[in-house]
């Protein structure tokens, strides 16, 4: 992985986790359109997996994923 790729939207994500709620909903440093190249990964709602940094990033949950 370049290190490009591995950077990609990742400032969003530290910005993010700074702002008040109303803003993100706003849309104020929303997740990136484009494919950031290197998913870190969430279960979004027990049936599904999203990443933090983009939102092409999506796959079905698996528990084996997060230990």
């Amino acid at each position: 992985m370049t290190g490009t790729a591995r950077g990609r939207f990742r400032w969003r994500t530290k910005i993010r986790k700074h702002l008040p709620w109303f803003l993100v909903n706003w849309g104020v440093a929303g997740k990136g359109t484009a494919d950031c190249g290197d998913h870190d990964w969430y279960n979004a709602d027990g049936s599904v997996e999203h990443c933090y940094h983009c939102i092409v990033g999506v796959r079905p949950y698996d528990p084996a994923h997060f230990r």
